[in-house]
């Protein structure tokens, strides 16, 4: 019986092998898709969740005012002890400092992950010590201290796991340490990584040093937000202020769960991030989207040819064939597809699974990418039963004799068909304008005024101990650089300020404000202005003859202030709670973009760089090279490097590849976007065809008998194109605000915006009309030149 019922849905795809191909083929598509998307939700949900009692371990953060966050992850180390002997909730709390080694292998320096632990972190978090022993953590005296190493590390660098008593040198001051222990590694799917472990890097343990980790066990059973609160009810006086500021501007705690921080606000660094978190579920959405579409249009044709098999299905009822019999037919049927489709979506995953690791950089983690497979073909198949017994039902309201004679019904065929249409329609147009307007935002936020010029620029800085005007000299022997700034700079969106600070009164306002303003401070001077032709709008440029309180600022400060331009040369301000000079403005600048385009403008002054020499041994060198240029002129200066100097830190970054960073989510959606408008318009194109055919198979006779009438090729054509030309419009009423309301609030984010006008719409409008002319023209045009006199004949 199940080999004949695999016949029978083996026969139906080969029937309609058009439609069946289209339909598997997306659904497919949609399982990879969702497959694949889950998984990287998955992955970025489980970070951190392998440790023991994970669910009630959390980082204990403060607000920040400072650089523009909301958010410091780092407190005081006497913050901890404080904690635990305060609320009775907290079992047990742990503080430690992340950093990198750097160290040299194969005389080529390279960066490791490295915590400096106190007592209770390797209790606390199960480091298990593998060898040796643990007073690698220590504050050791003399000149050789000691650190731990992985086994993963102790590998790489050394080919065994046998290295204790073994030399690390570190290469930023050429030091020697120990190797005292071979501990357990976590992997790399941690937010805490590491590779070594040694010595905190102070001894300060008092409330003025702020640069700790600090994670809480909170007891079993106990409430974390009711603790949260309590904490904020009483915020220690210590953390308000300290010997540094009379005022911190920290007011407040927030306890983030350890396995939420890898999606929590400002926890990963800019540098750090691959794609933001919600980026990830936009992908994921699409992938549902897509399974939508590929599922509409198989339901609608699995619809109408189960119409067009009521007569079959009458004559096996009549042949004495059961309902159960019936419905494992139709199920088959589905299935039999669902299968198919699986298999297909399960090669296009192994096809794309390499990439997609690789783009995710998803590594160390057991979870299943075949898993969510699973859930897909489950989920399907459940659909497909329920489908089956929905088609029984129906069959079974009709009389034998009824069915026999009338094996559908015209009305809710053309119903289901237009409805499978518009919906297709509605996703594959908001796909096209979503990624339309995005595409228009990055190209508005790369190529419009940003009050700078960063294309063609680059930096270099070797750290530490290095002549840097030296090597300004050898970069500019360089055929494809064209110019070259002494080193006395920072590169401005590589590095950005090199200091900040608050502001709390200025000249023009009444009282001090309540919350200080931020301001990044930035060394200039006349060549730094004119390297990234920035634009003066009122006043002077901070110059060689600029006092170290004359500064200039960007257009946004001035405006804070309540200054125009013009109004604000001459106006001082004044720093919080300091009893120094305040700055005086000598000039106003167009505003500059250097930071993320997600964030704010920043507040920015610029200060002579003559003035603070003492920063100079750690500036780089700025540099422009020719068009097309940039890889060659890295892979020069890295040969230099590694031949000179292979034991510096080298920092060798292009401003347009690193302002292209800030946007790397955003690309990463954008491309995300396009596969998937593109799938989307295939299967809507595709489905529309397959559609326009099995309805001009139902609607032959009709055809026929216009034709006898005096209907002519274009006239029965027009017929088709108005009908689908209204399903178009109808389609673009429902997509087009859905899609502009979705774009405009995600516009928002961004300091810049570009104005989407009517043109993308009618673009789109005019270019989906083209496709669905195109698509249903031949398939129409063919029906209509068939005999009418053998079409009457043979229905």
């Amino acid at each position: 019986m199940i080999q004949h019922y695999l016949k029978m849905a083996s026969r139906n795809i080969l029937k309609h092998k058009t439609q069946s191909i289209i339909s598997i083929v997306g659904l497919a598509i949609g399982l990879a898709c969702f497959a694949l998307s889950t998984f990287w939700i998955q992955y970025e949900m489980t970070y951190d969740n392998f440790h023991r009692d994970a669910e009630r371990i959390y980082l204990v953060r403060t607000d920040d005012r400072h650089f523009g966050a909301h958010y410091s992850n780092f407190v005081p180390y006497a913050l901890g002890g404080y904690l635990k002997d305060t609320y009775s909730e907290i079992e047990d709390f742990c503080i430690f400092e992340q950093q990198s080694f750097f160290t040299l292998k194969n005389k080529q320096q390279i960066e490791c992950p490295y915590i400096a632990p106190d007592s209770t972190f390797i209790r606390m978090m199960d480091i298990k010590i593998l060898e040796g022993s643990q007073n690698f953590y220590l504050s050791n005296s003399g000149e050789t201290k000691e650190v731990a190493i992985t086994e993963t590390m102790a590998r790489e660098l050394f080919g065994t796991t046998k290295v204790i008593g073994q030399n690390l040198i570190a290469s930023n001051n050429m030091r020697e340490y120990r190797i005292g222990a071979v501990i357990s590694d976590w992997g790399r799917h941690s937010n805490f990584k590491y590779s070594i472990m040694g010595w905190m890097s102070s001894d300060d343990t008092s409330w003025d040093n702020s640069h700790y980790r600090l994670l809480i066990k909170v007891k079993n059973g106990s409430d974390a937000h009711a603790l949260l609160e309590k904490m904020n009810r009483n915020f220690p006086e210590e953390l308000k202020r300290n010997k540094y500021t009379d005022v911190t501007g920290i007011t407040r705690f927030y306890l983030e769960p350890i396995t939420e921080l890898r999606y929590a606000d400002e926890f990963i660094r800019g540098d750090e991030l691959i794609v933001q978190f919600r980026y990830i579920v936009y992908f994921s959405i699409t992938g549902i989207l897509i399974i939508l579409c590929a599922l509409v249009n198989y339901l609608t044709i699995y619809m109408d040819c189960f119409r067009s098999r009521k007569r079959e299905m009458a004559l096996r009822k009549v042949n004495g064939a059961s309902e159960g019999s019936l419905l494992a037919l139709l199920s088959t049927d589905f299935l039999f597809t669902i299968l198919l489709a699986s298999i297909l979506g399960m090669f296009f995953i192994e096809l794309l699974k390499p990439c997609f690791l690789r783009y995710s950089m998803i590594v160390d983690t057991d979870i299943s990418v075949y898993g969510n497979c699973m859930i897909y073909i489950a989920g399907m198949a459940i659909l497909a039963f329920l489908v089956a017994i929905l088609s029984v039902v129906i069959f079974r309201r009709h009389s034998l004799q009824n069915t026999i004679h009338r094996p559908y019904a015209n009305a809710i065929g053309h119903m289901c068909r237009k409805g499978s249409i518009i919906v297709q329609l509605v996703v594959c147009i908001a796909f096209i304008l979503c990624t339309t307007i995005m595409q228009m935002q990055l190209y508005h936020l790369r190529n419009v005024d940003t009050g700078m010029d960063y294309q063609n620029r680059a930096s270099l800085g070797i750290w530490m101990n290095v002549d840097m005007n030296v090597w300004a000299e050898k970069v500019k022997a360089l055929p494809m650089v064209t110019e070259v700034v002494r080193p006395v700079y920072w590169p401005l969106i590589s590095m950005g300020a090199y200091s900040a600070f608050e502001v709390d009164s200025w000249d023009g306002l009444d009282d001090t404000i309540e919350k200080p303003l931020g301001i990044d401070e930035i060394l200039a001077g006349e060549e730094f202005f004119k390297f990234y032709n920035m634009q003066l709008l009122a006043g002077e440029w901070v110059s060689d003859k600029s006092d170290v309180r004359e500064v200039n600022i960007m257009e946004t400060t001035a405006r804070t202030m309540g200054w125009t331009p013009e109004e604000a040369i001459g106006k001082h301000i004044s720093y919080c709670n300091k009893e120094v000079t305040p700055m005086t403005v000598i000039g106003v600048i167009k505003d500059c973009a250097y930071k993320s385009p997600t964030k704010d403008l920043p507040h920015t002054v610029f200060v002579n760089t003559n003035k603070s020499k003492y920063m100079w041994p750690r500036c780089f060198v700025l540099f422009k090279y020719k068009p097309g240029t940039w890889e060659e002129c890295r892979r020069r200066i890295e040969e230099m490097q590694q031949s000179e100097l292979p034991d510096r830190k080298l920092f060798l970054d292009s401003e347009e590849e690193r302002y292209n960073k800030y946007l790397k989510s955003e690309d990463a959606l954008s491309s995300l976007l396009s596969f998937s408008s593109l799938i989307c318009i295939l299967i809507s194109v595709f489905g529309i065809y397959s559609l326009v055919t099995l309805t001009c198979e139902l609607r032959r006779k009709e055809i026929a008998i216009r034709k006898v009438n005096g209907a002519t090729i274009r006239n029965i054509l027009n017929i088709f194109l108005k009908e689908y030309s209204l399903l178009l419009i109808i389609s673009s009423l429902i997509a087009f605000p859905i899609g502009y309301i979705i774009m405009k609030l995600w516009i928002e984010t961004y300091n810049r915006q570009v104005n989407i006008g009517v043109l993308p719409f009618i673009f789109i409008l005019a270019g989906i009309a083209i496709v669905i002319a195109l698509s249903i023209g031949w398939r129409v045009w063919q029906a209509a030149r068939q005999n009418p006199a053998e079409v009457i004949k043979s229905e």
